[in-house]
């Protein structure tokens, strides 16, 4: 609803009464810092995107994705050195909205801060205060710390979830973390606690876009208790207009549609002024400085690395389309690659490059390409020792075999990557070990996919690997099933669930809910059946996983068909044949079941 200007004034009035009550916590995101010079995530990616040469067209699909900043900025730093990219992040000033945290923290009406933003500037503002961290506020910003924060010390805590510039090793672990949909329970523990109404009422949100899909909103999601009443500031550039609607009414990117609250679209940086005024008779401090050039950083960061090979460009931009599944997108931005690479006679770039091809070929279903490709590749990494490169490309590899229904190749390419992976780089043995174990499962070798879960499961909650964790306790699931525990089975799937979900991997979950949908079809339990097939091709169209989507319309055909629905069955089992036969050929089984099933239906 649109509000009149003292309607507005009594929202600030509500805003600030709250705060002197002490019932108020801050969450804050990229574009508190926007004034200070620094660059909101859009404008920061948009750029990049431009000097690695992708066009307009393609920039909007990834701009429009569900790829997370840091994930994004983590393909990047897994190919390159992104040192000048992170300084950006060292420049600028306190703004009007850091030093109102400041004073609100001063006069002790703040406690809580919860801040996405690697840059100091909220300390900076405090130290212009007189006030010195560890003494009159304490900072957390990485695991260790999250653990050992107490919410009843009386202490203000400035939680920077995602790291703060001043340790660099911290921003580039949770990039690390955020790209693999990795969140530690401290993190988890820390985030639950925040939006709980019994350490804080209410949760101010401050140039906060929500993006971040892959660790805070999942999060956020998950809290269905106890929740904080949430006051949600949109930024709109019009200081004459307020509206207000309650916190759950948008619909989408919201993560708080099952939360009580407000979103008040106002003009935050009048916001802002008018709250500083309400508690202090001093001006806001104005900075002077020169501009920051933050693009200036993105051009000799490219320069530096484009003395590699020109076609670094080409690795980074394929990789990011390749991150989002659009794989026809990076397919022909590595052929462009490898040309350049060719040019140049830069063999091991080539070689590269045309494993990560192979990767994106096979996700198209493209499979005799895809092999032809990963051969190759392996073989030159064995050559030259490149050992982490070869398990890689052996994991690819061995998918490339499971999927043409070679499934001695594929375990050979497996056990291969685990004996690696156990003596030169342990950090791949959960992937190596769950890949394995599928093909054990698949080729009816159950006990010796159990046996290798069993060693793979202690590993990966070892080191934390939540991935792995859920995708192996999918696949234990499935041995367990084979092996006639139907219980157990669909309690270790339901787990292989709810932690994929957990941690934001849709890919995974969408895997794990496939093989609950066939769980319960063979159980003749065929409404959930029917649930979970509708739910995992949910996700296998959104994130375009093409085998999941036959998959899916397989089961839904079976199960319509066996509940008497002639017409919705074939009307499934169309579109599953036309899948698995775009995808896998006439031979392949999962074409030939289809069809089967598909002429059973239209002759019944």
């Amino acid at each position: 609803m649109n509000i009149n200007s003292s309607s507005c004034n009594e929202i600030i009035c509500r805003i600030k009464n709250k705060l002197q009550n002490k019932e108020v916590a801050i969450f804050c995101g990229a574009g508190i810092s926007y004034n200070s010079g620094l660059p909101l995530v859009n404008n920061l990616l948009k750029y990049i995107l431009k000097v690695i040469d992708v066009n307009e067209n393609d920039s909007k699909i990834l701009l429009n994705s569900n790829l997370p900043f840091e994930a994004f900025i983590q393909t990047l730093s897994n190919e390159t050195n992104i040192d000048d990219i992170l300084n950006i992040f060292t420049k600028g000033q306190p703004n009007d909205s850091h030093q109102l945290i400041a004073l609100l923290i001063k006069l002790g009406f703040v406690k809580n801060i919860i801040t996405t933003n690697f840059d100091t500037l909220i300390e900076d503002a405090l130290l212009e205060m007189k006030l010195i961290n560890s003494t009159h506020y304490h900072v957390f910003s990485c695991d260790e710390e999250f653990k050992n924060i107490d919410w009843n010390d009386g202490n203000v805590k400035l939680i920077k979830i995602h790291g703060c510039i001043s340790n660099k090793k911290e921003v580039e672990i949770t990039l690390d973390l955020v790209a693999r949909q990795y969140i530690s329970q401290n993190k988890h523990k820390t985030i639950s606690s925040f939006f709980s109404e019994k350490i804080n009422p209410n949760v101010l949100f401050l140039g906060y876009s929500c993006s971040d899909h892959f660790d805070i909103t999942p999060q956020i999601q998950l809290i269905t208790q106890n929740q904080s009443h949430i006051i949600f500031i949109e930024h709109s550039f019009d200081e004459n207009s307020c509206v207000v609607e309650k916190i759950d009414f948008k619909k989408y990117n919201n993560p708080f549609d099952l939360y009580n609250g407000v979103r008040i679209y106002y003009n935050t940086d009048f916001l802002v002024r008018q709250l500083w005024e309400q508690f202090s008779s001093e001006t806001l401090k104005k900075h002077f400085s020169e501009p920051i050039n933050w693009s200036e950083n993105i051009n000799i960061w490219i320069q530096k690395e484009s003395q590699y090979s020109l076609a670094i460009k080409n690795q980074l931009a394929a990789r990011l389309f390749y991150d989002i599944g659009e794989y026809n997108i990076s397919i022909q931005i590595w052929q462009k690659g490898l040309h350049i690479a060719q040019s140049e006679n830069n063999q091991l770039f080539f070689y590269a490059q045309l494993g990560n091809l192979g990767m994106a070929l096979n996700a198209t279903g493209r499979f005799p390409e895809a092999q032809k490709c990963l051969e190759e590749s392996s073989k030159v990494c064995r050559e030259i020792g490149n050992t982490q490169g070869e398990i890689s490309q052996l994991q690819a590899l061995g998918s490339v075999y499971r999927n043409l229904e070679d499934y001695d190749n594929a375990a050979k390419a497996f056990e291969r990557a685990v004996f690696l992976a156990e003596n030169y780089y342990v950090e791949s043995l959960c992937p190596s070990l769950g890949n394995l174990a599928t093909v054990y499962n698949q080729t009816g070798q159950v006990e010796k996919a159990i046996k290798t879960l069993q060693k793979g499961l202690p590993i990966a909650k070892i080191t934390g690997n939540k991935q792995s964790e859920g995708s192996m306790y999918t696949s234990l699931g499935v041995a367990l099933f084979k092996k006639g525990d139907y219980k157990t089975s669909k309690i270790l799937l339901q787990k292989g669930i709810d932690i994929t979900r957990q941690i934001g991997d849709r890919q995974g979950e969408c895997m794990s809910l496939h093989n609950l949908a066939n769980v319960s079809l063979q159980l003749g339990d065929y409404d959930n059946c029917i649930k979970y097939a509708h739910e995992c091709l949910k996700i296998a169209l959104e994130i375009n996983i093409e085998p999941s989507q036959g998959g899916s319309y397989y089961n839904l055909g079976t199960v319509h068909l066996l509940k008497g629905n002639k017409e919705l069955a074939v009307e499934y089992l169309k579109k599953s044949l036309e899948i698995n036969m775009k995808i896998y050929g006439l031979k392949h089984s999962n074409t030939i079941f289809a069809k089967k099933i598909l002429d059973k239906a239209m002759n019944s």
